[in-house]
């Protein structure tokens, strides 16, 4: 029951800190390109309740609503025939529209890259020295199979103490298709369970000879060798880093985000990805319950990169996403004048029924890999 709250709370809170974030962008460049921002909530809205906090100078109205996960700005004139609203999102250039849209998934990916680089510099980046415990189990491996779960730390292998990773991952590597009995403590219980590490093959090593490395000849296939693995990924420990190598470690980071976000859009198109690859509201409970296990600092770095992927995701060209609209204004630019309210009527319905097609899609999905127990633990 305390994980479940604790679970709910870090859930809630991620939330309604990210998406704050998000809106802040959106109402930071509003205000700056003279649109009138109406209000500022954090929570979302049930009914008309609300608490005002207070009002601000330029007529913001800043207020706590009932269900306490996200938040939303309301910017006055943004329905497509509000033109004639005096201060409104649609009476302002196109290059102020375009910015305001832009700057909510802008404000996600920066927030994510300093929340990063503040765990750099503050608990540290993750060093080469790994200890044996589990970080992440990945999906549809043989550690999952056994039921591993993050927070594990792995004792012994065949009665063997094991006092590093090294150690484990040289038996592992070395006994692929043999089972072995693995010891591990949770919670401050010991169990074991017997694992069938998976055959793998990866590039061979270089060889030397006479100080000379050898190369395949031209031509010639490369070689590889056979290993073992279970699909763990072991935690490293961290060292806090100055600024500037912290920066550039979350830009690196960041940057790896972006380029997976891609590739895994790119293989579910042709086909080629996972349902691992994507996940709804339940995968992100099941992530965070996981992570939460290893405290309060990987959740936080967990949320930094939550928060890059909002903002990817968000520029999507969906429409009702932030990217729809940036597709939408684009097509205005091309053009050189406004779709019709209909037509951005019709447009706004069509991404209504993608995002919804998506949600049910990946919610049925995120269905199915509880009920198989493929959900990260």
């Amino acid at each position: 029951m305390e994980s479940i709250i604790l679970t709910a709370v870090y859930l809630i809170v991620i939330f309604t800190v990210l998406v704050a974030v998000h809106e802040f962008g959106h109402m930071w460049v509003a205000k700056r390109s003279g649109m009138k921002v109406e209000e500022f909530a954090i929570g979302l809205p049930l009914g008309t309740a609300k608490v005002q906090l207070y009002r601000g100078k330029d007529g913001t109205l800043y207020t706590v609503r009932p269900l306490p996960i996200g938040g939303f700005v309301r910017i006055a004139g943004m329905m497509p025939d509000e033109e004639h609203v005096e201060g409104g999102f649609q009476s302002k250039p196109l290059s102020a529209r375009f910015l305001t849209v832009l700057a909510g998934p802008i404000a996600s990916i920066l927030f994510g890259i300093l929340l990063l680089t503040i765990i750099g510099t503050t608990a540290g980046l993750p060093s080469g020295k790994a200890t044996p415990q589990v970080r992440f189990v990945m999906p549809d491996s043989p550690a999952q199979e056994a039921g591993l779960r993050i927070g594990d730390v792995l004792i012994a292998i065949n009665g063997e103490p094991i006092e590093t990773t090294e150690q484990a991952s040289k038996v592992i590597r070395a006994n692929p298709g043999k089972p072995l009995k693995f010891t591990f403590r949770r919670k401050g219980e010991t169990f074991s369970v017997t694992i069938v590490p998976r055959l793998e093959e990866e590039p061979a090593p270089p060889s030397s000879e006479e100080g000379t490395k050898a190369v395949p000849s031209e031509g010639e296939p490369p070689k590889t060798v056979k290993v073992g693995r279970i699909g763990v990924v072991w935690r490293t420990e961290r060292q806090p880093e100055p600024l500037g190598t912290a920066f550039l470690h979350a830009l690196r980071y960041s940057v790896a985000i972006v380029v997976g976000i891609v590739d895994s859009l790119r293989r579910l198109l042709f086909g080629q990805g996972s349902i691992h690859e994507v996940g709804s509201l339940i995968s992100i409970a099941s992530a965070t319950s996981a992570t939460a296990q290893l405290g309060f600092v990987e959740v936080a770095d967990f949320a930094a990169a939550f928060s890059i992927m909002l903002g990817v995701i968000n520029l999507l060209p969906i429409p009702i996403l932030d990217g729809g609209y940036l597709m939408l204004f684009t097509i205005e630019a091309i053009r050189r004048r406004k779709l019709t309210p209909e037509a951005m009527a019709r447009a706004q319905l069509a991404g209504l029924v993608i995002v919804l097609a998506l949600f049910l899609t990946v919610f049925s999905l995120d269905i199915y890999k509880l009920l198989t127990g493929k959900l990260i633990r």
